[in-house]
């Protein structure tokens, strides 16, 4: 979904069966040209699904609810933590080894263990049930599939790191998406040291500003030890950080990898859970590994 018209060329080949909007969020914001167009660039799968197709839409997510589900020849289905939701998710509990939750299938309650973090793969796992349900695969076997999950290189990898434990994010990012790792850092940290090591989100065109300002504002109001970033982007989180009541001691910015490992070599303490996530042009990863 780089642009408009990829999603219908792609559903003008495959015209599918079983669609899902996950979510409508920043991502692609840029080279589309703002937030209206990723709706309407996801409009894109509404419109192009099969005739007596099944559409999975996220009955908890706002920028969704712009889309114009009229227009699509699929069924409708909903999946989310709401009691509005065909797929509802409920009672979710997290552990140092993953989330485990309840979920409505076919009107039964099943539990599920999914070994990741966040609230947001929750989602994830409740829009694969949905899906997995609709091609007639057992409960038994989705529970069996989630309880396999693996987690991709670089999304929300935990790993270690001589003494502390790194969660590398570095994939890419976006407000949404960082928001929803810095939630999972407080979930795997509890009351260890948290560090949040945070860069450029690029390709987010005339929203860039206000959206790396949101990410410091975030970052202020949570319990977040110590604040590093990179990039000159990542400068402009630090500062809104520091505006919105953070204090100045416990924030620091870099331009390059080199000072950035020694100074978490250096001052950020064993057994800290330390947090890495910016857009893919920063290579936070070779940090990651610079500091196993």
């Amino acid at each position: 979904m780089k642009s408009l018209n990829n999603i219908r060329r792609q559903c003008n080949i495959v015209k599918p069966h079983i669609g899902v909007v996950t979510n409508v969020g920043e991502a692609h914001a840029g080279s589309l040209g703002g937030l209206s167009r990723v709706v309407k660039a996801k409009q894109e799968l509404v419109e192009g699904m099969r005739s007596g197709g099944i559409l999975y839409i996220n009955a908890d997510d706002a920028r969704s609810q712009r889309l114009n589900l009229k227009k699509s020849k699929a069924k409708i289905r909903t999946f989310g933590l709401g009691p509005s939701a065909d797929v509802r998710g409920e009672n979710i509990k997290y552990s140092s080894k993953g989330i485990t939750f309840d979920a409505n299938v076919q009107g039964k309650r099943v539990s599920f263990f999914l070994p990741t973090y966040g609230k947001h793969n929750v989602y994830n796992a409740l829009a694969a049930i949905g899906i997995t349900t609709s091609m007639g695969i057992s409960p038994i076997n989705i529970k069996r599939g989630l309880a396999r999950f693996q987690t991709p290189k670089m999304r929300l990898q935990v790993l270690s790191g001589k003494g502390r434990i790194l969660i590398n994010d570095a994939w890419n990012a976006n407000p949404t998406a960082m928001r929803a790792g810095l939630g999972v850092l407080q979930q795997i940290a509890n009351n260890r040291p948290k560090i949040a090591v945070l860069g450029d989100m690029l390709e987010l065109g005339n929203i860039s500003n206000r959206s790396h300002a949101s990410i410091g504002q975030y970052v202020a109001k949570s319990d977040i030890d110590q604040l590093i970033t990179i990039g000159k982007h990542g400068r402009k989180i630090a500062e809104s950080a520091i505006r919105n009541g953070m204090n100045p001691q416990k924030v620091f910015s870099y331009y390059r990898h080199a000072p950035l490992i020694a100074h978490i070599r250096n001052k950020v303490p064993l057994k800290s859970v330390v947090y890495f996530k910016a857009s893919r042009k920063l290579h936070l990863e070779k940090v990651v590994q610079a500091l196993r």
